[in-house]
């Protein structure tokens, strides 16, 4: 599942349903040092990124 980890600067993601295309503008501050430290590994707080009920593709 796509979390704030795989999304790097520049990267763009699209949902395939509807056409909505976002473009990483700044990358998430917890994930710098490493992974384990990020905030979003705790499993009940996961950055989910979806749209139309579907995770969004890189483009």
């Amino acid at each position: 599942m796509l979390s704030c980890h795989d999304m790097k600067a520049g990267d763009i993601y699209i949902c395939e349903e509807c056409g909505l295309e976002l473009q990483v503008v700044k990358e998430c501050s917890e994930c710098e040092t490493s992974t384990e430290s990020c905030g979003c590994e705790d499993t009940t707080s996961d950055c989910v990124f979806s749209c139309c009920g579907k995770e969004l593709l890189k483009k």
